[in-house]
């Protein structure tokens, strides 16, 4: 090799480290800025001082590598410290206080590196005390067993600690290890000994500490030992075929670990499904997913992701956290400069003067390859999680020591290569394994390819994504007000801090919550898009904000159709009672109020949370449009309509036992002259309408009605009830009362009524702003259809008006879990009714018929009269 060529390539190639180090450090710094559109340039300084103590150590170290091994590859070195630098600017992006310790233990690498350079014949004196620093490496990992801790205070013990700083003895061992099996191999293997015989020592040492590791439950490491033990028999036995031992083993110790470990059973079952469990045991890998996903193909830029979705993103998962700010092209950059430091430290143990320098520079680079497919892999979904680092980047001292002194030897043997190539037989192991290792690599970034850019959007737009909520704190949602203009809810703050306002608590339901651990429900879910802006916005205006800021632009404002004041209204006469109440146009299907008591509090969501989820009542239950009550004795007027149609009359000439009056019945007069066993669901009135009935055609007319059906709506509704099948029709006397609904549902079944039998569609959202500030109407999906004649139609009205009233109404009840009784109140406007033709559905958690009687009386009132 020509060392005359080496020394003017050194400067250009560290200054390319220094150049990209020192522009992340800026883009990071800016961040804040960008993300919150900060008027001025606004620099957060402090990331420069992991940049200034990342500078000091690199500086240092490439003088003492020029000073000390003039002769030294050129390519490794700059490529480490480049890779240190993204790595300590990553953990301190993602936590200072880790990243100020990281600096610390790189520095402390660094001094340990000058050291180590200073010694002539480093690489030999180690190989000369290979028993005494492998003795030592065991009798660490030993102490762990006895003095263990963990630093986060519970887990697996595989730490040392002193002083408040904890030591992670499997790193070093890494290094001893090497040591050890480059020596041993290069004197003990020989070419006409046993094989068997050779290694059996080294046999043992790899069993025992495979067996130390496994009881610490260091499954990764233990891995990294038994691979890096068989790519060393491939070279020193110039056998290829022991590198099918490693996927054979590696086969066989999943399975048996899957059987016999839990941990090992929970890995690999998250590896074989992330999105079975993202909530519990898959949570990790499913966010990484997304994380790569989020990145894309340029990335977010640096500080503009939100990686900390991630858990331990500084460490186990630091990848994922380049991947997402960097995109693809940043992995695929991170992998290329691994595979130079490879692929070099491969060429320098070919180049290696002697056959235990061959090994060790082979040995270091491979545990250098394992360890980066061990994480990168994990991260990316291909190889169950290991827990192992990745080198030079992820946050941990002593991995970050070993490495760096695991470089400091590559060098050294570099500095003394032969200029006499080792014979082509020789050479076969090193080129097949390097090859085997780049192809690897080819398919690492094509999986990412498919992650970042093929399968982007079917993972970002997953329900496990909450990076909305970041969006939300520096972007602001549209407002929601009702069809006046009056606020519901608005976004106050400022960008970073932005947060909703709710102006009507009782609308809370409907409304719903926007939360980043909860997620979102009501409204605030179903118009997203809009509240967003990205079913509102300009394609080119949005594209500009993603790339600018990572951010959606602000979003558009909403109105509903709610009224606030008939709301407000409702909302007072229900009072403390349980139930619901919905107020519809009976023409258009809006929807001008939506009551539902208990409701819960949005300004106390994070901290009441979970008392709401087991308190009885079901605070968080839109009862309106989730809430099912049985039909019970309303089944009466739909029971008489169902009668007219058969009948074709609008006469009533069956038998009814008018005399049969039950208990709440009766409750009716104490607001009217007297009780209508059909009008206010008496229970014998029931039973005679519903045998007066064909079963079959009964069934049909209420599936007509939308008993058994649900309409599209702009917030989540109860499943509806199974229509019964000609088997059940003996069974109907019981079966028709049983059926449940909605107070929704029933609306709308009233609306056909009024409306001269034809359906409607239910419209509670009225428009949205558009990007120029008009407003466009929301439109529903249409289901308009004729499920009365007209005639009956009225005829039903006409039977359950009052000579004084301009409404009409019915009335029925039935017995609830736990004893508990369901009142329903179903009215609405008749031909007599000046105002906006109107149903009112009252369902009362109570045995007060009179009660919602007179709740509805003072809400049927002409909005002009209002």
């Amino acid at each position: 090799m020509n060392n005359d060529l080496k020394a003017p390539r050194q400067p250009r190639l560290i200054l390319f480290g220094i150049l990209f180090v020192f522009f992340y450090t800026a883009a990071l710094s800016l961040a804040s800025a960008i993300r919150t559109h900060a008027p001025g340039f606004q620099v957060d300084w402090y990331y420069f001082i992991p940049f200034a103590a990342w500078l000091i150590g690199a500086l240092g170290l490439d003088y003492a590598v020029k000073r000390f091994l003039p002769n030294r590859d050129p390519w490794i070195f700059p490529v480490v410290m480049l890779l240190c630098g993204w790595g300590l600017l990553t953990i301190w992006r993602l936590s200072p206080t880790l990243g100020q310790r990281q600096i610390i233990w790189f520095l402390l690498a660094c001094l340990l590196f000058y050291f180590g350079i200073r010694q002539k014949e480093l690489v030999s004196k180690l190989k000369g005390l290979k028993y005494l620093w492998l003795l030592f490496g065991l009798l660490l990992i030993g102490l762990t067993f006895w003095i263990g801790v963990n630093p986060s205070g519970s887990g697996p013990t595989r730490w040392l600690s002193a002083f408040g700083i904890f030591f992670q003895p499997s790193e070093p061992l890494k290094l001893f290890l090497l040591v050890y099996i480059a020596a041993y191999f290069a004197d003990q293997v020989k070419p006409n000994t046993s094989l068997i015989a050779s290694i059996l020592p080294t046999l043992i040492i790899i069993a025992v500490i495979g067996v130390m590791l496994i009881s610490q439950r260091d499954l990764g490491t233990a891995a990294l030992f038994l691979g890096f033990y068989v790519l060393m028999l491939t070279v020193s036995s110039n056998s290829r075929k022991y590198l099918w031992i490693v996927p054979v083993l590696a086969i066989i110790a999943i399975v048996v670990g899957y059987f016999t470990l839990d941990i090992v059973k929970t890995r690999v079952d998250i590896w074989l499904n992330p999105w079975l469990n993202t909530s519990g045991s898959s949570y990790q890998i499913a966010q990484a997913q997304i994380a790569v996903a989020s990145g894309g193909l340029y990335g977010t830029g640096p500080g503009l992701g939100s990686p900390g979705f991630v858990p331990v993103a500084v460490s186990d998962f630091i990848f994922t956290a380049i991947a997402e700010e960097t995109g693809l092209i940043g992995t695929s950059a991170l992998l290329i400069l691994f595979a130079i430091v490879i692929i070099r430290g491969i060429n320098i143990a070919l180049a290696s003067k002697t056959t235990y320098g061959r090994y060790l520079a082979f040995g270091i680079s491979m545990f250098l390859t394992l360890q980066c497919l061990w994480i990168i892999c994990g991260n990316l979904g291909l190889l169950p999680l290991t827990g192992v680092t990745l080198p030079f980047m992820s946050y941990g001292g002593s991995s970050l020591v070993t490495s760096i002194l695991a470089i400091l030897l590559l060098l050294k043997i570099s500095a003394d290569s032969s200029t006499i190539p080792l014979p082509d037989k020789a050479r076969k192991p090193y080129h097949r394994i390097a090859a085997i290792v780049l192809g690897i690599f080819v398919l690492i970034i094509g999986w990412n390819s498919y992650l970042a850019i093929f399968n982007q959007d079917a993972i970002v737009n997953k329900a496990e994504n909450m990076r909305w909520a970041i969006d939300d704190r520096y972007s602001p949602l549209g407002n929601i007000s009702d069809q006046s203009g009056n606020p519901i809810v608005r976004t106050i703050g400022t960008p970073g801090d932005y947060e909703r306002e709710l102006l009507v608590p009782g609308l809370s339901i409907t409304i719903g919550y926007t939360n980043p651990v909860l997620g979102k429900s009501g409204l605030e879910r179903s118009l997203y898009p809009y509240l967003r802006g990205t079913e509102t916005r300009d394609e080119t205006l949005s594209s500009q904000y993603q790339l600018l800021y990572n951010q959606p632009p602000p979003g558009s404002d909403v109105s509903v159709n709610i009224i606030l004041d008939l709301q407000a209204k409702a909302d007072k006469l229900l009072d403390d009672k349980h139930g619901a109440i919905i107020l519809m146009n009976a023409i258009n299907g809006e929807i001008y109020a939506m009551v539902s008591h208990p409701y819960f509090d949005y300004t106390t969501i994070a901290e009441d949370w979970e008392s709401w989820r087991q308190r009885e009542d079901a605070p968080l239950l839109n009862r309106v449009t989730q809430g099912v009550y049985p039909l019970g004795t309303l089944a009466n007027g739909f029971a008489l309509s169902s009668y007219w149609v058969q009948e074709g009359t609008n006469t009533l000439s069956i038998p009814l036992h008018n005399d049969a009056i039950d208990s709440l019945c009766g409750k009716m007069l104490t607001v009217t002259d007297q009780v209508n066993p059909i009008q206010h669901g008496c229970l014998e009135a029931t039973r005679d309408l519903i045998n007066a009935n064909d079963p079959l055609a009964l069934t049909e007319q209420l599936d007509k009605f939308g008993f058994y059906s649900i309409p599209s709506f702009s917030l989540e509704l109860a499943q509806p009830t199974i229509r019964p099948g000609k088997n059940y029709f003996n069974n109907i006397q019981t079966l028709i009362p049983a059926t449940q609904l909605s107070p929704l549902q029933m609306a709308l079944i009233a609306a056909s009524i009024t409306n001269d039998g034809n359906k409607i569609t239910p419209r509670l959202v009225n428009a949205y702003q558009t990007e120029n500030g008009s407003w466009k109407s929301y439109t529903e999906p249409s289901q308009a259809m004729r499920v009365l004649p007209q005639t009956v139609a009225k005829t039903t009205r006409d039977y359950f008006s009052q000579h004084n009233k301009a409404y009409w109404y019915m009335m029925g009840h039935s017995a609830m879990e736990e004893e508990q009784t369901i009142v329903w109140y179903v009215g609405g406007t008749n031909d007599a009714w000046t105002g906006t033709p109107m149903v009112i559905v009252i369902a009362l958690e109570d045995s007060q018929p009179d009660l919602a009687y007179r709740i509805a009386d003072q809400l049927f009132v002409p909005q002009s009269e209002d």
